[in-house]
């Protein structure tokens, strides 16, 4: 992951354990929505089913000192509400407060949470690991990612599009797989064409602190 910015490890959790996760989603009324931010900070029981002995061992091959999520959403891609994703990188994240850090820029605060792009150090701490609940495909919305993009920074995504530089890679991934990625890893995903749903839990973890007092909006330890 640090040399392409992304890997793609299947059958992290087995059958049953997705079949749960699924299950305990239906009960909370959140199969039906496409996006849900925060699932794991609203949902106890969600953590018990994430949080198993091999995802945990999984989160310390990545990170030996990784501690925390903050971040988690659940997606969704049905067949009658579909969407492209534009290519992009995740460049931001979720505090509780503003509070004026030197590299921390672009400042967005709203009633639930505050949202704000920090310095390059903090990002290239972060990294998200994306659950598949379903098996995903380049027909049903595969993510698409550009090889290598992580280690350029910031990218100015209009510069890039007219210049398309790099190599770009379909994370085709089976129910039970995991896809980690780097936040400034470049990628996108195009609509599902098969009439399959594409279940994913999206979720962030990070080891460093935050500093001058700021606080994560969503902050889950991993047991």
């Amino acid at each position: 992951m640090n040399e392409k910015g992304f890997h793609i490890t299947e059958a992290v959790f087995t059958e049953a354990e997705i079949e749960n996760i699924i299950i305990c989603l239906e009960k909370s009324g959140l199969e039906k929505k496409f996006g849900v931010r925060e699932v794991l900070k609203s949902n106890p029981t969600l953590q018990s089913l994430l949080f198993t002995e091999n995802f945990i061992d999984y989160l310390k091959s990545i990170d030996p000192v990784c501690d925390k999520c903050i971040k988690s959403i659940y997606f969704d891609k049905p067949p009658h509400a579909n969407w492209i994703v534009n290519w992009h990188q995740d460049l931001t994240i979720n505090l509780q407060g503003r509070k004026e850090v030197i590299g921390y820029k672009n400042w967005r605060v709203g009633k639930e949470r505050t949202v704000v792009q920090p310095d390059r150090k903090l990002l290239e701490n972060i990294f998200t690991v994306r659950i598949h609940l379903d098996d995903c495909t380049e027909q049903n919305g595969a993510l698409r990612v550009i090889e290598n993009s992580h280690k350029r920074g910031v990218i100015d995504i209009k510069y890039w599009m007219q210049k398309k530089s790099g190599k770009e890679r379909i994370c085709e991934v089976k129910k039970g797989g995991v896809l980690a990625m780097k936040p400034l890893l470049l990628h996108a995903s195009r609509r599902t064409e098969n009439n399959k749903n594409r279940r994913v839990l999206h979720v962030e973890f990070c080891s460093k602190k935050l500093p001058n007092g700021l606080n994560w909006n969503e902050k889950v330890n991993i047991p």
